[in-house]
């Protein structure tokens, strides 16, 4: 009996819920129907052409809204076209992203060389005049661009990494880079006229740093491929940019502190060890302080209990955290570096401002494993991850995003307003260009020797050690930062000799863009997979 009622009670069960079913799907496509147009309309909107004709409307109705506000709110002088400061910076950037999209879609060439071509092509034609506070006001866009490229930099260093290096990517950090830089400022200090041996080194630095910018999506691409990963070159030249980039910028550093520093031969001399000392104990301190200001995500979700009764999202407890890190670490970078320059020690600022984000990211690193290991039995109700880790880990990654995103929005103010100092009229006569040419092939020439001695041994074979010199030569990134703070502490602490060879300091860099930024591109490119094993 009781057998055929569950049986009974079973066989309705079933007959309602196809009904229920049945009935779903009726009023399902009902509603399909009726909204049937409404929704082939929307899909037929988010097709490619269409996403991409929104997308383009997206920015011409965003750059339309800035230039109106900008008309608006500030004088016509400003905005005048084509001699308005505010609107030459206006459509110098503008014109300098569009043609760094441009040149990437069409010849697949790095988005710096089409917005260094845009700000030549602007300064040179008239369309670019810069006075009064605006011309200020471009130095302080620089240092700000200046000051991302240096967290960036700290952020990426890992100090377990660094221990681990083996001594093929020490040598290959230093020799090349040191051997570079001694080899075009001896020959600048012989070859350009009126050019001091202290100028030289500080142009040789400005020239021996590898371009980030270049190297390492190309490195990427090849790594996606499965190139150089049996013998993983790949990871030896991504680490390697680093560390190459924070020497030159901290020599950069050291020698503009020599040049303009007042006062004796003995006090210029000791200039470099000063603000070596300033900069290391300023970056040390303010690390430090950021590793525990603010508190830790995880510190801050202890308690389940309390987020239930405020009510608090997780995600926007991580999301404060993120935003507090990345303004003190970009705001006190910043500060360093304009700040140094105020009190008279250049050199100190750059590097308190990649010691400073490296001590910080390997700091909240460190917090996260210490945390991971003494709480590793936090259920998963406790919070709705595995455990404290993973937030402080997705914080901490969080800080280098803002940074790249920082990043591309500035990347049209390093190398669209460096190509404005490029001025046809130095190069009328040709002869700067030659001796430019001559200076940085000898640097070259030295790094590539110096480059094949450093790896020669290390268990590459000649195409490997083919592939790293080629791969050791765009320059871009740190060329773009460097050169025009040079001429614009010359033009405020200098004389006029000091603005001269800062000119030719910047002439010569931008030379040094325009040719290996795209041997470079192309060279790892085109030669990656001809030269190294593919594993996959």
């Amino acid at each position: 009996m009781g057998d055929r009622n569950s049986s009974k009670f079973g066989s309705e069960l079933h007959h309602n819920q196809d009904d229920a079913r049945v009935q779903f799907t009726d009023n399902r496509s009902a509603t399909d129907l009726s909204g049937g147009d409404t929704m082939a309309s929307a899909s037929c909107c988010d097709n490619r052409l269409p996403a991409t004709a929104a997308n383009v409307m997206a920015a011409i109705l965003a750059i339309a809204i800035a230039w109106t506000l900008l008309y608006v709110n500030v004088s016509p002088e400003l905005m005048a076209i084509p001699r308005g400061s505010l609107a030459s910076i206006f459509v110098l950037y503008v014109t300098g992203t569009v043609a760094g999209q441009l040149i990437t879609k069409v010849g697949g060439l790095p988005p710096l060389l089409g917005m260094m071509l845009a700000g030549i092509a602007l300064q040179n034609s008239g369309l670019y005049n810069v006075t009064g506070w605006c011309f200020h006001l471009v130095s302080t866009m620089r240092e700000a661009a200046l000051t991302v490229i240096l967290v960036k930099g700290g952020l990426e260093l890992n100090a377990s990494q660094l221990r681990r290096l083996s001594g093929v990517v020490a040598r290959l950090t230093v020799l090349p880079c040191v051997a570079e830089a001694v080899a075009a400022g001896v020959a600048a200090y012989f070859i350009l006229p009126n050019f001091s041996l202290v100028w030289g080194l500080t142009l040789g630095f400005t020239l021996s740093a590898v371009s980030p910018a270049v190297l390492v999506p190309s490195m990427f691409r090849l790594k996606r491929l499965g190139y150089g990963e049996e013998k993983g070159i790949n990871t030896l030249l991504i680490a390697a940019s680093s560390l190459d980039d924070a020497v030159s910028i901290s020599a950069f550093g050291i020698l503009l502190g020599v040049l303009f520093s007042k006062g004796s031969l003995t006090s210029k001399i000791i200039q470099g060890p000063i603000d070596v000392a300033i900069g290391t104990v300023l970056g040390l301190i303010w690390g430090c302080v950021l590793i525990f200001v603010p508190p830790s995500p995880w510190a801050m979700i202890y308690n389940k209990q309390e987020i239930k009764v405020q009510n608090i999202n997780k995600s926007e407890i991580e999301n404060s955290v993120t935003v507090k890190r990345s303004f003190l670490l970009g705001a006190g970078g910043f500060l360093a570096v304009t700040g140094s320059q105020w009190c008279g020690y250049p050199g100190a600022g750059p590097l308190a401002c990649i010691i400073s984000a490296f001590v910080a990211g390997t700091g909240w690193r460190k917090r996260s494993a210490e945390h991971k290991l003494n709480n590793s039995v936090i259920s998963t109700d406790e919070m709705d991850r595995e455990d404290g880790e993973e937030i402080e880990e997705d914080g901490e990654l969080a800080v280098v995003q803002v940074f790249e995103h920082a990043w591309t929005c500035l990347q049209p103010v390093l190398f669209a307003f460096i190509g404005t100092d490029l001025k046809f009229e130095l190069l009328k006569n040709g002869n700067m260009v030659f001796l430019g040419l001559i200076v940085l092939a000898f640097g070259l020439v030295i790094r590539l020797m110096v480059t094949t001695c450093s790896v020669a041994g290390s268990g590459f074979n000649r195409k490997e050690i083919l592939f790293i010199n080629i791969a050791w030569l765009p320059k871009a990134t740190v060329q773009a930062a460097l050169a025009p703070v040079a001429l614009d502490i010359a033009r405020n602490l200098g004389t006029a000799e000091d603005v001269e060879c800062a000119t030719r300091l910047v002439t010569i860099a931008v030379i040094s863009i325009l040719l290996t930024a795209p041997v470079g591109a192309f060279g790892i490119q085109l030669f990656g997979p001809k030269l190294l094993h593919r594993t996959r």
